[in-house]
């Protein structure tokens, strides 16, 4: 049962870490995860395990954790679930972290690698910062290939951040975040199965755990890099990723149904900007094909948002992505 009410909440001590990453038919991207993994620096006197939940219910990911197990240092636990979506992997992901009997959870994504300090600066700022409950930190992208400069240089690529270290965020992702189980074991947080196929589903997770206390902080030290090969370097997927980060995002602020007014001002306005994006992206190829699809994706991430909070339903994103194949 989730607590909605803001709590006085104590501030775990960390023992124990669950590195956790779910993963879906990668293999061999997960290999490289893993092995970033292996060679973290990992602060004195905390214990590491290693969780991986697979939601193939073929295990595709078994023979990758047999392969990396015999000299991996640190245990592994590899659990496969059944019941596909991301919101159910995940959920899975939380419970067999409580089954490990860890204090916090680390986790990332099966795209992702590493930096060797990854743990040791999201550590860092838990013990250093009071108020720091759960932290966050950048995911910047790496390319597994060659590709032309102006779809690498996309605006869905280039994930610049101002964010300060120790600043405040209302939400986060699991592609980068340290939180204690306390959030899912004291406080009932689950992530909500109506994102299942959707995404977006970590954003609304840490945005429920930071209304009732756990505090969200930002460590630009705390760095992993995603992988981005030939099945997201195109104008497609660039297009499609961008309308359903839209989406979700109108999705998530609208879902609980506010006053009606609020909802109708917000779609006057998304109106008004989608149509000046009709007007403006055609004349935006002058400035060269980085702007052209910059602002491209712009416009389809604008329409995005405008038919999220129209439509108000969960929508497959994983389904348009990947060829009918519900990740």
């Amino acid at each position: 049962m989730e607590t909605t009410q803001t709590q006085n909440l104590i501030k775990p001590e960390i023992k124990s870490i669950a590195i956790s990453c779910n993963t879906f038919l990668r293999p061999e991207i997960l290999e490289r995860t893993l092995e970033s993994i292996a060679h973290l620096n990992i602060p004195d006197g905390i214990k590491i395990k290693v969780l991986v939940v697979d939601n193939d219910a073929n295990a595709s990911a078994r023979t990758v954790i047999d392969k990396v197990h015999v000299d991996f240092p640190f245990d592994i636990t590899y659990k496969v679930e059944e019941k596909r979506g991301l919101a159910n992997a995940r959920n899975r992901l939380l419970k067999e972290a409580l089954e490990l009997g860890v204090s916090h959870i680390a986790i990332l994504d099966d795209d992702d690698i590493a930096d060797e300090n990854w743990i040791t600066n999201l550590v860092d700022l838990y013990n250093k910062q009071e108020n720091a409950f759960i932290i966050s930190g950048p995911e910047y992208c790496c390319f597994d290939g060659e590709f032309p400069d102006y779809l690498i240089n996309n605006n869905i690529f280039v994930k610049k951040t101002t964010k300060k270290k120790g600043e405040i965020r209302r939400v986060c992702s699991t592609h980068n975040a340290f939180f204690p189980v306390s959030v899912v074991k004291d406080s009932g947080i689950w992530f909500d199965s109506s994102f299942v196929f959707m995404g977006g589903e970590d954003g609304d997770f840490f945005y429920r755990a930071s209304k009732i206390g756990y505090t969200i902080v930002f460590n630009p030290d705390a760095i992993v890099r995603e992988i981005n090969g030939k099945d997201r370097v195109n104008v497609r997927w660039i297009l499609s990723r961008n309308f359903y980060n839209g989406y979700s995002g109108s999705y998530l602020q609208y879902k609980t149904r506010p006053k009606k007014i609020r909802r109708f001002l917000y779609l006057i306005k998304m109106m008004v900007i989608c149509f000046l994006n009709i007007l403006i992206t055609p004349f935006s190829i002058i400035f060269g094909r980085t702007a052209f699809f910059n602002v491209l994706g712009l416009s389809s991430k604008n329409f995005g948002k405008l038919i999220g909070a129209i439509r108000l339903q969960p929508l497959n994103y994983y389904e348009h992505l990947n060829g009918g194949i519900n990740k």
